[in-house]
C-alpha cells in the first residue's frame, strides 16, 4: 500500500468487522508520504490484530504483496487492496467453503464495482464462470481451468479471494512484471479448483488513482509492479509469456496435462498478439530507437519535431 489515506480507514474496519474474528491483519506501507501511517498505527494501537510495517521506500507493489503475505502464519491467508471493501460475511463464508472442500484453493465471491462515494457503479461481475463453480463439481482438468484463465483480458479480482496458504507457497507468488498476478493464479489453477460464492460479498473501487489509470499502458505499469523497472528496456508480453512457460514446467501435472498448457499458451499468445506490437512500439522504438536517433543523427530532429506537430494538430483535431 502506498498513499492509501483516502479510502484506508473504510477497508481496515471492513476487515476487522468481519464476522469471522480469527485472523491477524498485517499491513505493509510501502514508504507513503500521506496520513497512511498515522491511520495504520491507530489500529493497531487498539486492536491486537493489526501488525503494522513501515517501509522506508516504496518497493512496488510486487514486493509488497509478496511481503505480507511471507509475514502471515494461518492455513488461509487473502491479499486486500487499501481501497476495496469486504461485506462482514465475506471471510465466513470463503472459509466455510475451503474447510469443506479440500480440492478448492482459492475461494472468493462475486463482486460489485463502486466509486469514490462508495456507490455501486457496475453490476455484479458474476467472477469468470468457466474456471469458478458455484459448486465443487467445476472443472476438474488442470489444463482446462489454466486455459480458461488465461483467455481473459485484464482483470484479476479473484486474487484478493482467500487461498490455502500451503498452496501459494508453492507457486512464486508475485513477480516483479506488467499482469504477474494472472500468472500467480494461472499457477494456483493448476493445483486446485477455484470456488465462487453467487453473492457480491467484495466492493471493487473504481477512482482516478487505480493503478490502470495511473500506468494506462502494460509497459508503464512495469514501474507499479517494481519502481526499480523505471528507465530500463522492458517487454511485458515476452515476459508474461516466459513466465507462463516456466510455472507450466513447475506445475505438479501430468506430462499430458503439461504438454495441453504448453499448446493454450502458444493459443494465448496468438490472441493477445497485440500485446507485443505494443511492447515493440513503446519499449522498443519509443524507448530505444527515437531516443537514439535523437542523439545520433541530428539530421532526424526536424523530422521528430514535425512529426510530434502533426500528432498534436490530429488529437487537437479529434
Amino acid at each position: 500500500m502506498f498513499n492509501g489515506e483516502n479510502f484506508l480507514e473504510q477497508t481496515i474496519l471492513s476487515v476487522l468487522e468481519q464476522s469471522f474474528t480469527d485472523f491477524e491483519l498485517i499491513i505493509s506501507d510501502n514508504g507513503s508520504s500521506d496520513r497512511t501511517e498515522e491511520i495504520c498505527r491507530y489500529y493497531a494501537s487498539r486492536d491486537p490484530r493489526v501488525r503494522y510495517f513501515r517501509q522506508e521506500v516504496n518497493r512496488g507493489a510486487a514486493w509488497n504483496h509478496n511481503f505480507v503475505f511471507e509475514r502471515s502464519a494461518g492455513e488461509y491467508f487473502k491479499w486486500q487492496c487499501h481501497d476495496d471493501l469486504c461485506e462482514p460475511t465475506f471471510v465466513e463464508k470463503c472459509v466455510a467453503v475451503l474447510d469443506r472442500e479440500p480440492s478448492i484453493v482459492l475461494c472468493y465471491s462475486q463482486f460489485a464495482r463502486i466509486d469514490e462515494q462508495n456507490q455501486l457503479v457496475a453490476a455484479n461481475s458474476g467472477g469468470w464462470a468457466p474456471i469458478a463453480s458455484s459448486s465443487v463439481s467445476g472443472i476438474s482438468r488442470p489444463h482446462k481451468r489454466f486455459q480458461a484463465l488465461i483467455q481473459r483480458r485484464d482483470a484479476c479480482e479473484e486474487i484478493y479471494g482467500v487461498m490455502r496458504t500451503g498452496m501459494a507457497k508453492q507457486t512464486r507468488l508475485i513477480g516483479a512484471y506488467t499482469q504477474s498476478d494472472d500468472n500467480f493464479l494461472a499457477e494456483l489453477a493448476l493445483r486446485g479448483g477455484f470456488y465462487e460464492i453467487p453473492e457480491p460479498l467484495y466492493r471493487y473501487r473504481l477512482h482516478p488513482d487505480n493503478s490502470t489509470k495511473t500506468y494506462s499502458s502494460r509497459l508503464a505499469r512495469m514501474v507499479w509492479f517494481d519502481p526499480t523497472a523505471e528507465g530500463r528496456l522492458h517487454l511485458p508480453f515476452i515476459r508474461q509469456f516466459w513466465e507462463y512457460l516456466l510455472l507450466i514446467g513447475r506445475a505438479p501435472v501430468s506430462w499430458r496435462e503439461r504438454a495441453y498448457c504448453y499448446l493454450h499458451t502458444l493459443g494465448w499468445s496468438w490472441a493477445f498478439r497485440g500485446w507485443f506490437g505494443e511492447d515493440l512500439h513503446e519499449g522498443v522504438f519509443l524507448g530505444i530507437v527515437v531516443p537514439f536517433l535523437k542523439k545520433r543523427a541530428s539530421w532526424t530532429r526536424g523530422m521528430w519535431r514535425a512529426l510530434k506537430r502533426l500528432t498534436s494538430y490530429r488529437r487537437a483535431g479529434a
